[in-house]
């Protein structure tokens, strides 16, 4: 027998082995953890409990806490937790307000130990008196500049006598958080009127910087939902980022550029942005439709129409403590092409959001 057999023989054996693999151990978890009971019981009246216990399948740690939990109204002090293995415990140990129906809210507070799976939805309710308030006033937060959902935001409510000066720094009565499309729901009010309004930063208060929202006439907890709030700071100012040297000579007057003709059904002055890779690249004020830019290199941009109520040529921010909101800002729906030497139209009906 030569060598080579030997060698084929040993080559074998060794990928032979080289393909065993272990036992996974299973399938992996994918699940979040599965509440079984609470003590006292979701909806309990005549609460007088010092603290609520909830008991879960499996072993649980929190998740981002300080940055999800809350109870509304809120109470003087903040609440203490425990975690030991299955359960947590929730500490109340401030005095409960009376005739007042109290919302936990621990979306997202918990997953497992194991595999990290977080619990996406749990609120628990209970009432100081014999019955559970259950009218709502909900919505969805927009930003005023792009139109896309603030998710994770505050929101608040304050008696209606309260002065408009003392909202952004005064504690609220009724708080929510926004989920990931924006919404935010309040659904354990009384009968009652409020002031709404959100901020942006990490506690109920406004800071320096951050985003404001509001609703200038008082809502009904009765009657009014589906409410629109746009956010936008309060201290932001416009900046001519429209630089002349960054359209070259070959820009202008070139047979190798297109036109865009935008018809609308708007009648008021406009700002027109045309973005290309996400910078603005030209900038246009108009009184009425069809709204045309000439002389634009070929190629993909992004369109936005600013409603310049004041005809100042720029976009100005809300007001909160003159009840101002931010000028309205609509992003076209698709991207649009410039070809050469070549007049796009686009028609552009808005209806108001």
């Amino acid at each position: 027998m030569n060598k080579s057999f030997y060698y084929l023989i040993l080559i074998l054996f060794l990928c032979s082995c080289a393909n065993i693999i272990t036992p996974s151990g299973g399938e992996k978890d994918a699940s979040a953890p599965i509440l079984l009971k609470t003590f006292p019981k979701n909806k309990t009246l005549d609460f007088q409990e010092k603290k609520i216990t909830f008991h879960f399948n499996e072993n649980i740690q929190e998740n981002r806490w300080n940055e999800f939990f809350y109870i509304s109204p809120l109470l003087a002090n903040n609440i203490k937790y425990k975690i030991n293995n299955t359960v947590i415990t929730i500490f109340l140990n401030d005095t409960l307000k009376d005739n007042t129906t109290y919302s936990l809210n621990l979306n997202q507070c918990i997953k497992d130990v194991n595999e990290g799976n977080i619990l996406k939805k749990l609120k628990y309710l209970f009432s100081t008196s014999n019955n559970i308030d259950t009218l709502n006033i909900q919505g969805q937060l927009i930003s005023a500049r792009n139109l896309e959902p603030k998710s994770n935001t505050w929101v608040f409510l304050h008696k209606e006598e309260l002065a408009d000066s003392l909202c952004l720094v005064s504690k609220p009565l009724y708080v929510a958080k926004s989920d990931e499309e924006g919404v935010f729901v309040f659904d354990n009010l009384n009968m009652g009127e409020y002031k709404i309004f959100s901020i942006s930063g990490l506690d109920f208060v406004y800071h320096e910087g951050d985003e404001v929202g509001f609703i200038n006439q008082l809502i009904s907890s009765a009657n009014d939902s589906n409410l629109i709030i746009y956010m936008s700071d309060p201290l932001y100012v416009q900046k001519n980022n429209v630089n002349p040297d960054t359209v070259s000579k070959v820009d202008i007057n070139s047979k190798l550029n297109g036109n865009i003709h935008i018809k609308s059904n708007l009648n008021t002055n406009i700002i027109v942005n045309l973005y290309k890779d996400d910078k603005l690249y030209r900038q246009a004020f108009f009184t009425k439709s069809p709204y045309t830019i000439n002389d634009i290199q070929p190629g993909e941009y992004k369109v936005s129409l600013t409603i310049d109520q004041n005809n100042n040529q720029v976009w100005d921010t809300g007001n909160f403590n003159l009840r101002k909101q931010p000028e309205k800002i609509y992003h076209y729906n698709q991207p649009i092409t410039i070809r050469e030497n070549w007049d796009l139209e686009v028609k552009w009906n808005i209806s108001e959001l």
